[in-house]
């Protein structure tokens, strides 16, 4: 009794079969249709994927190129802006002294106009009390020395002598 090969050869799997052979080719068929129609869209997706990925990168490398260009013009213009403001607060203050000292040297031309009209005016006023008191003293003395000396009338007999004596 001799083996028999073909009993062998069925129940041994390192051999293979037809089935073997067909579910190869099942396989590699599925693998040649999602080769043909399910990995051209994912790479397609995958493409367009990255090349937004890129973009974007671009976008965001101009995008902080330009903010740090505003930026640097809007510091500039800050800086522009404050160094005007600096001149003109300065020109301002200068004006205001100029305008100040004007009006003070008006105001102190005033004061020394009405100091000197005060003055004159009071010298005016002094020579007219003093002229009044010496016309009004000048009887009251004569009647005072007149009394002291003993004298009644004087002004009645020698009235062209004392014209004369002032004159």
């Amino acid at each position: 009794m001799t083996p028999r090969t073909d009993v062998v050869a069925e129940g041994n799997f390192l051999i293979p079969n037809g089935t073997f052979f067909a579910e190869l080719l099942i396989f590699l068929i599925v693998l040649g249709v999602m080769w043909l129609f399910v990995v051209p869209p994912i790479r397609k997706v995958l493409a367009e994927r990255e090349a937004r990925v890129a973009e974007t990168a671009v976008d965001n490398k101009e995008a902080k190129a330009l903010f740090a260009d505003a930026e640097e013009k809007y510091q500039a213009a800050v800086a522009q802006a404050r160094s005007e403001a600096v001149e003109i607060r300065n020109q301002a203050r200068h004006e205001g002294r100029v305008i100040l000292e004007q009006l003070r040297s008006e105001a102190q031309g005033e004061a020394d106009r009405i100091v000197a009209e005060s003055a004159t005016e009071l010298r005016a006023q002094a020579d007219q009390v003093a002229a009044e008191l010496r016309d009004a003293v000048e009887p009251l003395a004569e009647t005072l020395a007149d009394r002291v000396l003993g004298i009644k009338d004087r002004h009645a007999g020698s009235s062209a002598g004392h014209q004369s004596g002032r004159a």
